[in-house]
């Protein structure tokens, strides 16, 4: 059944239970204050309303404090040992989570909860968003969006080492649930890879020269246990024996005369294997390190000096492999959905593609982001007049009319030819993109180059936008902080869906963090913080003037008796 306490009144009703006036002090002004006060209330629980009943069975734990255990445990980047252990014994936990010092948190139940919110990380992100957004009044107006590698405990493995973890990998699951099938097999295959000793191994006696020798006989080994194993109901859907498949699939090629050759195939590369102890991860493209690829999108301001919290308004994670430039179009649409939508959007040119630019174009939105290379010098196709459709040359810059436009609409150019009489006579035919022959001068353009020019000028020359631009570089900090602060340098945990939630978790975090800053720093925040120093010196003053007036009643009233005793 689920439970969660009632704390719609905390707010009006809250006071430190414990400790001494200082340590309250400090406690209010930290971020366990206004986690307490601000978000615990407001953390929706119809995440888990799948997975418990809503009126009968034994309660569950306190939905809002499981989920803001979570949100703590990143924000402090704690290990599941540490925030179980704060969630039964720390008194800043218990009083952020609104939780008396009997509660208490097993290692099963803390992991059964981790479990079931697996898949329902943008559910809490959102939820926790539209809290933050309410109470500080988001300017969504401008936004950026950045992607960076987070790393995994994984090795990047040779092909040799590879093949030889997943025969092994699939060994041990194989004289784990099948021992006698394991008994059976080929004892030199056994000895190779599951050797009674480790000083026997098969890999420690063999020399660099012999690599090659060796990635062959173990390519052989895996096409062996396939064709071995591939019609058994059980060990065929072992999930070791499906990393086995999916090795020989990517990179096994066996020729025709019967050679086997160990090769990553052409359009597989960047989506192969890289570790058994992960298949999802991927190498990234820049670095050649594995892991997943984080995508924050924050707001910002126009300029430094335009104050803004810088919000994370959406997070998602996906293999490394993905490039930037197939996600924009899914960015603008889920933050128009959840109306959010920017009216500019900031990004690298990672990002850049005329597809997202035509995409956003629709929607009203100024996408700033840089296109590749550099303008050409002189004149640009930019520069002549075009039709209302963008497809044909009406005429060049100096005001000679074309002759003749082909439109090729499958690939999307078109070739405008020119009087090669008049272009001869051109004093800009040095600085003139048409190419010129003795009987023709044309001009070959792609539909999108005059929109690249254009942009491309837009910033590298208008001051502006080029300043608007600038601001884009801020939304390196949400990354440097989520893997200096919050644990997202080297991720402990493994598998897409566990990166995902861990990920989606520390942004949720960052921006609680956020949002505590800017109610004790920023404008409304600064007004807040007078208004506190403001009653706290009033309080004060009365406490000094009651003590005061308390004293010099007490002391009169004892005067009589004191004279009477002196008498």
């Amino acid at each position: 059944m689920i439970y969660s306490k009632k704390r719609s009144m905390m707010k009006y009703l809250d006071c430190v239970p414990f400790g001494s006036e200082k340590q309250q002090a400090k406690l209010v002004n930290s971020v366990y204050h206004t986690f307490r006060t601000e978000i615990i209330s407001d953390i929706s629980t119809k995440v888990f309303h799948k997975h418990f009943c809503i009126d009968n069975g034994r309660p569950t734990k306190d939905l809002q404090s499981v989920i803001g255990l979570f949100l703590l445990q990143a924000l402090k980047d704690m290990t599941d040992e540490e925030a179980i252990e704060a969630y039964c014994f720390n008194d800043a936990f218990r009083y952020a989570l609104d939780i008396s010092r009997e509660e208490y948190i097993s290692e099963r139940a803390y992991y059964y909860y981790r479990a079931k919110l697996l898949g329902e990380g943008h559910a809490v992100f959102n939820n926790i968003l539209t809290t933050v957004a309410s109470k500080l009044n988001l300017d969504h107006s401008i936004q950026r969006t950045d992607s960076t590698l987070v790393r995994t405990w994984l090795k990047s493995m040779s092909k040799l080492e590879l093949f030889s973890t997943c025969i092994k990998k699939f060994l041990r699951e194989l004289q784990k649930k099948h021992p006698i099938v394991y008994g059976r097999m080929d004892r030199d295959i056994r000895d190779r890879y599951l050797p009674e000793e480790d000083s026997r191994s098969w890999f420690a006696a063999n020399k660099p020269s012999e690599y090659q020798e060796c990635l062959i006989t173990a390519a052989g080994h895996v096409l062996s246990l396939m064709e071995q194993f591939k019609d058994h109901k059980s060990i065929s859907r072992l999930e070791s024996f499906a990393l086995l498949q999916r090795l020989a699939h990517e990179q096994i090629q066996v020729q025709e005369d019967g050679q086997i050759v160990v090769k990553v195939k052409k359009e597989l590369k960047g989506t192969a294997l890289v570790n058994p102890h992960d298949p999802d991860a991927r190498y990234d493209g820049h670095r050649k390190s594995v892991g997943f690829t984080a995508e924050l999108t924050e707001t910002c301001g126009p300029d430094k000096d335009t104050p803004n919290p810088r919000i994370i308004t959406r997070v998602d994670v996906r293999k490394a492999n993905i490039p930037d430039c197939h996600t924009l179009k899914d960015i603008v649409h889920d933050l128009e959905i959840r109306q959010l939508k920017p009216q500019t959007h900031l990004a690298d040119n990672g990002y850049d593609s005329d597809e997202n630019y035509l995409a956003l174009q629709q929607k009203r939105i100024s996408m700033l982001v840089p296109p590749s290379g550099k303008n050409p010098e002189g004149l640009r196709v930019m520069d002549f007049s075009l039709d209302s459709e963008g497809r044909q040359l009406t005429s060049c810059p100096t005001g000679q009319p074309c002759e003749k436009n082909r439109v090729h609409h499958i690939k999307q150019y078109t070739t405008s030819w020119f009087n090669p009489e008049n272009c001869q006579k051109c004093p800009h035919k040095e600085d003139c993109p048409v190419k010129h022959s003795k009987r023709k001068s044309r001009l070959t353009w792609k539909w999108s180059r005059p929109r690249i020019e254009t942009r491309r000028m837009l910033i590298s020359e208008d001051d502006e936008t080029r300043s608007l631009y600038r601001q884009r570089a801020g939304g390196e900090a949400a990354f440097s902080i989520a893997k200096r602060k919050l644990g997202l340098k080297r991720l402990r945990r493994r598998g897409l869906a566990n990166t995902t939630l861990s990920v989606i978790l520390a942004a949720t975090a960052l921006n609680i963090l956020r949002m505590h800053l800017w109610l004790a720093g920023g404008p409304l925040g600064t007004q807040l913080s007078k208004n506190k120093a403001f009653l706290s010196g009033i309080y004060k003053i009365f406490r000094q003037y009651l003590a005061f007036f308390m004293g010099c009643t007490f002391s009169r009233c004892n005067q009589p008796e004191n004279r009477s005793a002196e008498a």
